[in-house]
């Protein structure tokens, strides 16, 4: 089945999306009668977004390998404790190159796993991490203290209200520290689903913002004073949203500089002022207004999961939203997708958009099936309905050009999670923040798409990073994905091109490591532990050197390179 979509910013802004899960390699129906998140991650890191589903209890989470645009269900080297799954987290938490993997249950103990050489190993206990069952939703990773290790919030949704949220702080030894009571969010139980660290105010820190079930617990924005330390700001923010949140995704919708966020909710009060969903406007004063009416997003029924994604490339960022109920008539949709009309407002084509996304959904994830730019959406739908994947198909209708960002952070977490973008193209300037986990417990692709419409070119894009540092690129061709490392500020193609001119090797490396530039001298060499640490400094005036690194410690390290003509950025891993 293909779907075509006529939407607005002008007559060549079109989509085309076609359902193709089954075609593509996953098959099933899930038992998810509690609702659960999906993951579009790439796990393994070979370039293709791959795909991780829940499951009920008795059945292991499942793992869809990508191989070149179609999926390959696959199992991983970990012991499966077969629990009912709520959400999954892939996350580089030690900052050492590759994705760790956290299971969140409602229902039974969490299990979290570190990733070596794609070998799982449970280090739950060993982390200091709960061991019991304290009723998780979801796992949402952030630096809040901008250390450049990412810290963990656990929703805990607990109806008794006796487990409370717990923030945990990393250590940067493997370990992690409850903080609850020294970051001032306190032991409260709030019937959170999620977490959501974003920065509203552009200022560096991470804000903790918890979307909460039932009436009787309002939302809760924390304001990140800089310290480690938070301050409630809910009512003063006008963020205290009385609903049944379900899902928090935020981009700048409006390029206005400020993230938005859009809170799904399944609470339908005819009384209510503010039926349906919320869009919470961020006025970049530290105060937030619901526009979801006037923007026309505001969906009116129970809703889930929802995704921001540039499904045309016209520079717009658009909506997806999942609902529940299977019809589209008398006011209730089963889902939406709602195009940006460039002024604030979106529209949603009655009759023509995904006529047969009929399931009852619940979480829902973007990411690239094969690569072509078009961000694709997969949807975690409850039985009797198999789980959708929207292929993006617009190629076949438009000639929209794209951009699509990786981030490698040195000084800041190895994510990039927190770090602000800004691209300038066509007259248009856009924005894009990294987030761990968004929607309805779920988790987009890691990279950054930009649509660029007709322009063929990226101006400047600007990458603000938690650390502070700020880099950035100008005159990159469209059609392309780069994968942008902190404090490497390269500023052309030209510079691109000079990398070709710098060998480490080999990499990774156990005692010896070779640097050599072939077109100048090295002046000199600095080598720099996660932390920021120079660990190994050296001044020289020929074009080859070796490095003895036999004495430090295995992890990551980031060699600073500066030649005659130019500076080089390099990444090693240390065995």
């Amino acid at each position: 089945m293909i779907v075509a979509l006529m939407l607005g910013i002008s007559a060549q802004s079109q989509v085309l999306f076609e359902e193709s899960a089954v075609a593509l390699g996953i098959d099933e129906i899930r038992d998810i009668s509690d609702g659960t998140g999906v993951s579009f991650v790439d796990f393994d890191n070979d370039g293709w977004d791959d795909i991780t589903v829940c499951t009920n209890a008795g059945e292991p989470v499942r793992f869809y390998k990508n191989i070149e645009g179609s999926f390959t269900e696959i199992s991983l080297d970990l012991v499966d404790p077969l629990i009912a799954s709520k959400s999954v987290s892939w996350v580089d938490f030690d900052n050492d190159g590759d994705k760790d993997l956290f299971v969140a249950s409602e229902t039974a103990p969490n299990t979290f796993y570190r990733n070596d050489n794609f070998s799982f190993v449970d280090i739950t206990a060993e982390a200091g991490l709960p061991t019991t069952n304290v009723f998780t939703n979801s796992a949402s990773w952030g630096d809040y203290d901008n250390d450049g290790l990412l810290d963990v919030f656990l929703a805990n949704r607990d109806l008794a209200q006796v487990e409370v949220n717990m923030l945990f702080k990393n250590n940067g030894d493997g370990t992690f520290a409850n903080v609850n009571l020294e970051s001032n969010i306190g032991n409260r139980s709030v019937l959170s689903f999620q977490g959501t660290f974003y920065d509203i105010n552009n200022d560096g820190q991470m804000e903790l913002y918890l979307i909460n079930d039932r009436l009787i617990t309002k939302n809760v924005m924390y304001k990140n004073n800089g310290s480690g330390v938070f301050s409630d700001i809910s009512f003063f923010s006008g963020s205290d949203y009385q609903m049944n949140a379900m899902s928090s995704a935020i981009e700048d919708y409006d390029y206005d500089g400020y993230v938005d966020m859009y809170i799904t909710n399944t609470t339908i009060d005819s009384s209510d002022p503010d039926p349906g969903n919320f869009l919470m406007k961020n006025n970049g004063d530290e105060t937030f207004t619901n526009t979801a009416i006037a923007a026309g997003v505001q969906f009116g029924y129970f809703s889930w999961g929802a995704v921001w994604l540039d499904g045309d490339l016209d520079g717009y960022l658009d909506l997806y939203v999942s609902g529940q109920f299977a019809t589209d008539g008398g006011g209730i949709l089963p889902a939406a997708y709602y195009d940006n009309q460039g002024d604030a407002t979106f529209e949603r084509v009655i009759g023509q958009g995904f006529e047969d996304d009929l399931a009852f959904s619940y979480g829902n994830a973007m990411g690239d099936v094969d690569n072509d730019g078009y961000p694709d959406i997969v949807v975690a739908n409850r039985d009797p309905f198999k789980d959708y994947l929207w292929l993006n198909k617009s190629g076949e209708l438009n000639d929209n050009n794209y951009f699509k960002v990786k981030l490698e952070g040195t000084v800041s977490n190895r994510d990039g999670v927190g770090a602000r973008i800004e691209l300038m193209a066509g007259g248009m300037t856009q924005y894009r923040f990294t987030a761990n986990l968004e929607g309805y417990l779920s988790q987009n692709s890691t990279a950054e798409f930009f649509g660029l419409g007709a322009a063929n070119a990226v101006d400047q894009i600007k990458v603000y990073w938690p650390s502070g540092i700020v880099d950035t690129y100008t005159d990159l061709s469209a059609n392309q994905t780069v994968t942008i490392i902190e404090d490497n500020a390269i500023l052309s193609n030209q510079d691109l091109q000079n990398l070709s001119t710098l060998q480490v090797y080999p990499n990774p490396v156990t005692d010896l490591v070779n640097v050599q530039l072939s077109d100048q001298h090295i002046t000199g060499l600095k080598l720099y532990n996660v932390l920021g640490q120079l660990v190994l400094e050296q001044e020289l005036d020929r074009s080859t050197t070796v490095l003895n690194l036999a004495n430090l410690q295995a992890g990551v390290y980031l060699l600073k390179i500066q030649g005659e003509t130019n500076s080089f950025t390099n990444r090693l891993v240390k065995h």
